[in-house]
């Protein structure tokens, strides 16, 4: 019998029976490390346990415990149920990933794609609607896979009896699983036809920070050889690793908020009990304020900006950038470009007519677009300062900025939000009305973005260089400001529109201006 023809394949832990799809075949819900309950709670991953006969691998598995979020702006199914972001449960066992492969053999050694959710590391999983790897596997000869970890509370708590019971660290458990899902997959994607000497993990928001703190950890050396970091840059970024002390007091506020005396004590406690008691304890501060990734001693050594500075990250080929419109400011119906411009004065004083020249807005419909410009340009140097420093030490790194917006007189409004390239990479066809997971009827424009972007996409995993198949000429980052604007004409950026983005860069390099990124909530009437 053809095992792998019939969706049957052989890891280390046992057969697995997948299902096909067209010409994919399909593996969803297969254990990559043991579950992280009980005991294991608040350790590293360990080895998934081996079974015996063959394990059914056609359903997703729990995603991790969260807030579990309805799309408000989703009808219900025809049964009359909310519809979720997610079609997954939430669980504390997650650790668990899914695989989409177009090989026709095992022998094939097609590369390999590896996603890592956002949802800032609080929220998200690796089943929501616009990752599922059907799109880019069908029509390109790639080999998905994408993973949960843990998130939030349970990914990232850190206290002093911890780091003494694991020899001198605690926290970053999501760092682990990102790396131990990676181990899975570099001992274990030859069997679905892919080449475990060709792996490439991509992140987008939260997802890109872990995978850019997975770029600077001496741990992922010769797992993977790619890293796509989409819209989560940590220099210069939003959501930069705090030092591991911070999160250890953290823990030990918490512990004594909710009366426990011991490790021993918390693990015993329901996961519920507990995520419901951390909510609580954050308030309004919101998860993201609470536990996250931390420079740990171990996985992140020392501090982020020092393990680049000093050229200490791992040789991967790099793509990175994020997109035009990243932050929604301000409410389009309600600013003005009066508004528009005290904010200019109050955050750019030095330089307020360039900042008109380079951002003008003759309604506010488009001051409001523009601030959401001027915080993404903003954040886009992020990726400019890893595409220089990758120059600096003989890397390869591509950057890119997206401004495909949809073809709706809204879409050209709004512009292109966080999260806009996720349905052209997957090919989530009809998606990407403002987020990836609202509905959006595609036009020409967008089949061809599609193509586009997936054989950038493609060839980068495949070889780490995007360019190739006609396609636009992508410079690989060696001159200040190498950036390849995606959208219905991609080009790359020409010296006279650089000139905004070598004033954000040298006062981003002063290391004293702090851009008002948020500033604007001011002008958002409350409602």
């Amino acid at each position: 019998m053809d095992h792998f023809s019939n969706a049957k394949v052989q890891v280390k832990q046992g057969w697995l029976q997948g299902y096909t799809e067209g010409e994919l075949k399909i593996f969803k819900g297969i254990p990559y490390a043991a579950p992280p309950v009980g005991e294991l709670r608040f350790r590293h991953p360990q080895d998934p346990g081996r079974w015996r006969g063959v394990r059914k691998a056609t359903q997703y598995s729990a995603a991790s415990v969260q807030h579990v979020m309805e799309n408000p702006e989703m009808p219900a199914n025809v049964h009359g149920v909310p519809q979720f972001l997610a079609p997954s449960q939430y669980e504390e066992d997650c650790l668990y990933l899914n695989v989409w492969t177009p090989a026709k053999t095992p022998e094939a050694k097609l590369p390999v794609f590896v996603w890592i959710h956002g949802g800032g590391m609080v929220a998200g999983s690796g089943c929501e609607v616009v990752c599922d790897g059907t799109g880019f596997a069908s029509r390109k000869d790639v080999v998905v896979v994408t993973i949960n970890y843990r998130l939030g509370f349970l990914g990232f708590f850190a206290h002093p009896e911890l780091t003494r019971e694991a020899g001198g660290t605690s926290g970053n458990y999501a760092l682990y699983d990102m790396r131990k899902a990676c181990q899975w997959v570099k001992e274990n994607i030859a069997a679905f036809g892919g080449d475990p000497d060709c792996i490439t993990v991509a992140g987008q928001s939260g997802g890109a920070a872990g995978t850019g703190a997975l770029h600077a950890s001496p741990l992922m050396k010769g797992l993977i050889n790619r890293v796509s970091i989409e819209s989560g840059p940590i220099y210069w970024g939003f959501m930069q690793p705090q030092d591991r002390s911070v999160l250890e007091q953290k823990g030990v506020a918490f512990m004594e908020h909710i009366g426990c005396k011991s490790i021993a004590e918390l693990r015993r406690k329901d996961a519920w009990e507990l995520f419901d008691a951390y909510t609580a304890y954050v308030g309004e501060a919101g998860p993201m304020a609470g536990f996250s990734f931390c420079v740990d001693g171990e996985f992140i050594p020392k501090p982020y900006s020092e393990i680049m500075d000093n050229g200490e990250f791992n040789d991967f080929d790099v793509l990175m950038g994020s997109c035009a419109q990243e932050f929604p400011c301000v409410d389009p119906e309600k600013f003005t470009v009066e508004e528009f411009h005290t904010y200019l004065a109050e955050a750019f004083p030095d330089n307020v007519e360039g900042m008109k020249k380079w951002y003008p807005a003759e309604n506010g419909v488009q001051a409001a677009k523009q601030a959401s410009t001027i915080a993404s340009d903003i954040m886009l140097m992020g990726s400019v300062k890893i595409g220089q420093l990758c120059k600096k030490f003989g890397r390869k790194a591509y950057i890119w900025l997206m401004s495909k917006e949809n073809e709706t007189e809204r879409g050209h409004a709004a512009g292109s939000p966080h999260c806009a390239e996720m349905p052209y990479i997957f090919g989530r066809v009809d998606k990407g009305e403002r987020n990836p997971f609202f509905d959006y009827h595609w036009v020409g424009a967008d089949y061809d973005f599609m193509e586009l972007i997936q054989g950038y996409w493609y060839q980068f995993c495949a070889t780490g260089d995007p360019n190739g198949a006609g396609r636009p000429a992508w410079k690989r980052y060696n001159e200040d400001f190498d950036i390849c604007e995606l959208c219905n004409d991609t080009h790359m950026i020409p010296d006279g529109e650089l000139e905004k983005y070598r004033y954000f860069y040298d006062k981003l390099s002063t290391n004293n201006f702090v851009i008002k990124l948020f500033g604007l909530a001011r002008f958002t009437p409350k409602e």
